[in-house]
């Protein structure tokens, strides 16, 4: 168990001067935190939304040639009953795409940006880990502080 001593001393190894430089760097570390939690976010999100492309991009070129087919004789009612959905889908899927982008975007562009995104998240992740362990250690020296200065914690 750690005295009053250990923790001032711990502490000032850490280069703290008093309670209230203390407090400002557990406040600093937390605001930190929050960033890089904030950029995993924004990161997923364009995750999900690379993704969701890859997938449309694979749809239109999946059913490219049967709309082919189709367009090459719109009154073939059998042929359209038969592919009515992947049909569908193309078109859709198309108009979408189309909504987004000028030109069908390039899957390889896109897994490289997908890796690249990944590979960011797991930096943030990495620094996320190591600010929550360094949170837990500055949480454990102030309560220490406040159990041998007899003081209430103000988060």
């Amino acid at each position: 168990m750690k005295t009053a001593a250990d923790t001032v001393l711990l502490m000032r190894e850490k280069g703290f001067k008093s309670i209230s430089q203390f407090d400002e760097s557990i406040k600093g570390s937390a605001l930190n935190r929050q960033n890089i939690q904030d950029e995993i976010k924004v990161i997923d999100n364009k995750i999900s939304a690379l993704s969701n492309t890859m997938e449309q991009v694979h749809t239109v070129k999946l059913y490219r040639q049967i709309y082919l087919e189709y367009k090459k004789d719109p009154s073939d009612k059998a042929f359209w009953e038969e592919h009515k959905s992947e049909i569908t889908l193309y078109q859709n899927t198309l108009s979408d795409l189309k909504n987004s982008y000028s030109k069908l975007p390039n899957s390889k562009d896109i897994l490289k940006e997908l890796d690249s995104l990944h590979e960011k998240k797991n930096t943030l992740m990495q620094e996320y880990s190591s600010s929550k362990s360094d949170m837990t250690e500055l949480y454990q020296i102030r309560k220490n502080y406040e159990k041998y200065m007899g003081k209430e914690m103000e988060r």
